[in-house]
């Protein structure tokens, strides 16, 4: 179980591609990876400091479950408002993707310290 937890978040992926355009697939893409990544970075820094249920220990559930759920929700933010900005200029796309990535890492570290 374990295991499937640690990548149920590329379940996104498909979707994502699915979802946009042809012309901004790149950009999910980048998106996508950077967010896994950032992710993965920020599990192994909570774990590395001995605090598995954060700083705090105010959430019963573990920093891993924690980033996971953050990140599954902008990731569904991000499809959502996707739909929407098919007609958006490719500039305002991309600086609405660094916008979510940034949300992202900041929120999930903020839930995962509580």
């Amino acid at each position: 179980m374990h295991v499937i937890l640690q990548y149920i978040d590329l379940i996104w992926f498909p979707v994502m591609m699915f979802v946009v355009p042809k012309h901004r697939r790149i950009m999910v893409a980048a998106l996508f990876v950077s967010c896994a990544l950032m992710m993965r970075l920020q599990i192994e820094l909570m774990e590395s400091t001995g605090f598995d249920k954060g700083f705090t220990s105010f959430f019963d559930a573990s920093v891993q479950m924690r980033a996971i759920a953050t990140y599954n929700a902008f990731y569904f933010l991000y499809v959502c408002i996707s739909l929407f900005t098919k007609n958006a200029m490719n500039i305002v796309f991309m600086a609405f993707s660094i916008s979510v990535f940034f949300m992202a890492m900041i929120t999930s570290m903020l839930i995962m310290m509580l």
